[in-house]
């Protein structure tokens, strides 16, 4: 015969009526307490493996809501990250017309400070020839230039007066 253990377990015989008593009481008592230590044991894998699948079953639901949770937040973020982009994209668009503009005026200012400077060198000839007839009259003791084309004033609209 053999135990719960894998023991081979003799039983002595007795002359008469078979084996020794004793010895299959024994036998039943260790049996009987072997089998009470493996329910026990049963007992504990089965809690143990129904607490695990209360923790799976939180874990998944913790994960769930954390999905959940981290799919709002994406979309809050991707919301404000759009209408930052768009306020970007209105400043810089506002910023491109205002250079242009600007750019524009410079340019035409530009422009106006060429045409001025262009009649400068004549403007300044001009005034250097009325200067030099000035000198020239009032050494000659004369102190009216009428009537002297050297010193007629020039139109204002008109740049004939520049070579």
């Amino acid at each position: 015969m053999s135990g719960m253990n894998g023991e081979i377990k003799f039983f002595r015989k007795r002359f008469i009526g078979g084996f020794n008593r004793k010895d299959v009481i024994d036998y039943i008592a260790n049996v009987a307490q072997e089998r009470d230590r493996n329910l026990a044991l049963k007992e504990k894998a089965e809690q143990e493996t129904r607490d695990l699948v209360n923790t799976i079953v939180a874990l998944k639901r913790e994960r769930d809501e954390a999905r959940l949770q981290a799919n709002g937040y994406k979309s809050e973020v991707l919301k404000a990250a759009r209408k930052t982009l768009e306020e970007f994209e209105a400043s810089f668009g506002n910023l491109c017309t205002g250079f242009e503009e600007e750019s524009a005026n410079i340019c035409a200012q530009l422009e106006a400070a060429r045409n001025i400077i262009a009649i400068l060198p004549g403007a300044l000839k001009k005034a250097g020839e009325t200067f030099s007839g000035l000198r020239v009259l009032l050494e000659e003791g004369k102190d009216s230039p009428q009537g002297n084309p050297v010193f007629s004033a020039p139109n204002v609209g008109d740049y004939s007066f520049i070579d």
